[in-house]
């Protein structure tokens, strides 16, 4: 779905960013090479198999345009 989408879009997958609140959305994020943000459930918050997400974050609520350009995400 993502590399579809993607390809869709006409954007390589790195230049993209997915955001997935499960493991195995995450681990589909990162099979299409793409940065992956990840806001898990409260219960899921310590689940070691997130480490490999680019970020995780407690709320979509932190996230603005400067949080992006800040981290490089997203290009002026």
């Amino acid at each position: 779905m993502y590399l579809t989408t993607a390809a869709r879009l006409g954007i390589h997958p790195s230049k993209c960013v997915a955001f997935e609140d499960s493991v195995r959305g995450m681990n589909s994020a990162k099979a299409a090479r793409m940065k992956c943000i990840v806001v898990p459930a409260l219960e899921e918050r310590a689940d070691p198999r997130f480490a490999i997400a680019d970020f995780k974050l407690d709320s979509l609520e932190a996230i603005d345009e400067s949080w992006l350009k800040n981290l490089r995400l997203l290009k002026s």
